[in-house]
């Protein structure tokens, strides 16, 4: 089940807190919508303040600013002032630390036709592009509000949905239900986009915000939608009063989220279908290890999952993928993930703080409150640990994890483990070794991968670099020292870089560099730069001090060329570079 949220007001937020406790909710926050708010600094400081004092749920939402934001306006000055309001919300919800922002579409339905439709999607879409990766850290759902039909969402997620990870729709199924488009339709048709739902009740006219089961809804309707299309989505039970939110959870449990064993079993093999399906489409690794973890999550009902990599070179541990945490490192045998791994173990815990094996270190700085954890070793093809899968905080009426988790999570597990070893061969297919650099396989992945498209858009650039009387060193100084030259020179080149381009060793002593968003001039400069300073260093090797020179071609990449041409065109700069007195660098031919 996803995250239950309900709306969380300043003026009452302490009873709100109370309540969510009680429910195991987060909250939707609803102070920061008004342009009376926004427009009031002191104002925005005051109310931030007070959630962070009273603390603001994991999981929680933020309804972003509301009236009159219309960023597909023909008036320039009005999408100023709205594009102004939405970056406002959203630097909000960063300070707050919530998940995901609320906004809604805007549209007016009297002027729907095809042409007004399709502005409305083109312009909301360029503008959402800039927010979806300026803040990439939290969710964007877009909300039907006046809309009467899902025309104008579907249109935006079919440009967003799939590029952007942290793009999705908010379906507020009250507004659906008094449109005069059958709710069937929304669903079918909004349901592969959907992160977050509003709910209330109403009359199927107005729209009134009632108990959730106090109006005309039909919930054995939306309890089916529910369980087939959004048990994982968060769901907000949008009504303000706290008497009107207790209601609303009670009839929930009793009408909505009771299911008997059958029912649970059905859809927990849809939901297995489900990622299946998915992760047959998917080709990335990070986005496959992400969804793995996700299913696990969702197969044992639990809060957080992450899943964990034993760097043993590093001696740490840290989270390929973490679910609604960041990214966290450990050293190596800290923790119950280094009880699962060192032991090889499965370990389950109710009562963490009780249990001496547990850190709280990071619940202490995070205000996280750690109940239960399922950790279990990953494994690869002949038994040896290579990772952790851990699932935090058992959702639902069963507080702790039980054997039956147990089992369900060591599916997740084992395709963890299974896709992380074929991702751990494939790279080392693409590395050198010695260096820890792509070889010429990697350089033709990355090649194809990165600078094949950008080149025909942007800049790029290559230099190709060889070590001076390389063979003098190997000579004089045997293969060791040989070795440990080449691996003082690789050093040299990634730090040069600073994570702008890649480097590759191409074979013996020579190198390349592939350089995204560098002019020839400056890929030049990058090299003379990286000439003087292999010139000044000392290669230690044990007792000995070694002094080496490179030579280094360089050139822009013609998109006209294949990568073949475009390394044999700056290997006959190198070449000259070579034969008219080394250490230098050659940019013309």
């Amino acid at each position: 089940m996803g995250r239950i949220l309900l709306v969380a007001k300043a003026e009452q937020l302490k009873t709100y807190k109370q309540l969510a406790k009680e429910y195991n909710a987060a909250f939707e926050i609803n102070d920061f919508f008004q342009p009376s708010v926004l427009e009031d600094e002191k104002e925005c400081e005051r109310l931030i303040s007070l959630y962070e004092q009273v603390g603001v749920p994991e999981g929680s939402t933020m309804h972003g600013a509301f009236y009159d934001v219309i960023v597909f306006s023909e008036d320039e000055e009005i999408c100023r002032i709205a594009k102004h309001r939405m970056e406002q919300s959203l630097e909000i919800a960063q300070r707050l630390h919530v998940k995901g922002v609320v906004f809604h579409t805007n549209v007016t339905p009297m002027l729907c036709t095809s042409a007004y439709n399709q502005t409305v999607i083109d312009r909301t879409c360029n503008y959402l592009k800039e927010l979806l990766e300026r803040y990439s850290g939290v969710e964007i759902y877009m909300e039907n509000m006046f809309d009467a039909d899902p025309a104008i969402l579907v249109g935006i997620s079919q440009q967003l949905h799939g590029t952007y990870a942290n793009y999705g729709v908010c379906l507020d199924y009250a507004h659906a239900s008094i449109s005069p488009t059958p709710i069937s339709q929304w669903v079918k048709e909004l349901a592969p986009y959907i992160k977050h739902l509003h709910i209330n009740d109403n009359d199927l006219q107005n729209d009134l915000h009632l108990a959730v089961g106090d109006g005309s809804i039909d919930w054995e309707l939306f309890g089916h939608y529910y369980k087939k299309y959004f048990s994982q989505c968060s769901l907000l039970i949008e009504t303000t009063q706290p008497e009107n939110q207790r209601r609303s959870f009670d009839y929930l449990q009793q009408h909505v989220f009771c299911h008997n064993e059958e029912q649970e079993a059905e859809n927990l093999l849809e939901e297995i279908f489900r990622y299946m399906t998915l992760l047959a489409d998917e080709r990335g690794f990070h986005a496959t290890i992400r969804l793995l973890t996700d299913m696990g999550r969702t197969l044992v009902n639990s809060e957080r999952a992450s899943f964990w990599y034993w760097d043993k070179a590093k001696k740490q541990y840290w989270t390929m993928a973490a679910l609604d945490s960041e990214r966290i490192v450990v050293p190596e045998g800290t923790g119950i993930v280094g009880v699962s791994i060192q032991n090889n173990e499965t370990v389950r815990i109710d009562d963490p703080y009780k249990d001496p094996r547990f850190n709280s270190k990071v619940d202490k700085e995070t205000g996280f409150v750690t109940k239960s954890i399922l950790c279990m070793p990953v494994t690869n093809a002949r038994g040896d640990v290579i990772g952790a899968y851990q699932a935090i905080n058992k959702q639902g009426k069963e507080s702790v994890f039980t054997q039956k988790d147990v089992k369900r999570l060591t599916l997740a597990a084992v395709y963890c483990g299974k896709t992380l070893e074929s991702h751990l061969l494939y790279h080392e297919a693409q590395v050198d070794q010695l260096t820890g650099l792509k070889n010429r396989r990697g350089f033709y992945e990355y090649y194809s991968d990165v600078m094949e498209s950008l080149v025909k858009q942007k800049d790029a650039s290559v230099i190709m670099c060889d070590i001076d009387f390389f063979k003098k060193v190997n000579d004089v100084y045997g293969h060791n020292a040989g070795d440990a030259v080449l691996v003082k020179v690789s050093d040299v080149l990634v730090d040069s870089l600073k994570g702008r381009g890649e480097a590759i060793r191409w074979g013996g002593e020579e190198f390349v560099l592939l350089l995204p968003e560098f002019t020839e001039l400056e890929a030049a400069e990058l090299a003379e730069r990286i000439r003087s300073r292999i010139e000044a260093e000392i290669c230690q090797y044990e007792e000995i001090e070694i002094r080496i020179t490179m030579s280094f071609g360089v050139g822009a990449l013609n998109p006209e060329l294949t990568a073949d041409a475009n390394i044999e065109a700056v290997d006959e700069r190198l070449y000259r570079a070579k034969t008219t007195g080394r250490n230098r660098v050659v940019t013309t031919s």
